[in-house]
């Protein structure tokens, strides 16, 4: 990982930064970290937005998982779900829709209270 990074995007659960130095891109969501050169990322933030999310909704809707929304990987036997919250985060993070305008709540606080 570089030092020299700029954020581009932050969210609660990721951010997509960049270095300055090498010019590559680093996505960082949940447990999930991706690098990009720019023609990935331009590649990625395509292939995201493309997702039908209704198809894949429906075409899994029997199944008792909670995310349905796969994106694939080079690796023939890796494929990512997602859930359609974490879609929506994805793009957000990808520049692909402005962030929501909901109200902090208190559980999304990452900081730790010391009472005197």
């Amino acid at each position: 990982m570089c030092h020299n990074s700029k954020i581009i995007s932050s969210l609660k659960n990721g951010e997509l930064s960049v270095c300055k130095a090498c010019k590559v891109f680093s996505l960082t969501y949940n447990n999930l970290y991706f690098q990009f050169d720019k023609e990935q990322l331009l590649q990625f933030k395509k292939y995201v937005n493309r997702i039908n999310i209704n198809y894949w909704l429906d075409h899994y809707s029997r199944t008792t998982k909670k995310r349905k929304i796969p994106i694939t990987t080079p690796n023939q036997g890796l494929v990512l779900f997602f859930n359609e919250e974490e879609i929506a985060d994805l793009k957000t993070l990808l520049l692909l829709k402005s962030p929501s305008k909901s109200n902090l709540l208190a559980s999304e606080i990452n900081y730790t209270v010391i009472l005197n």
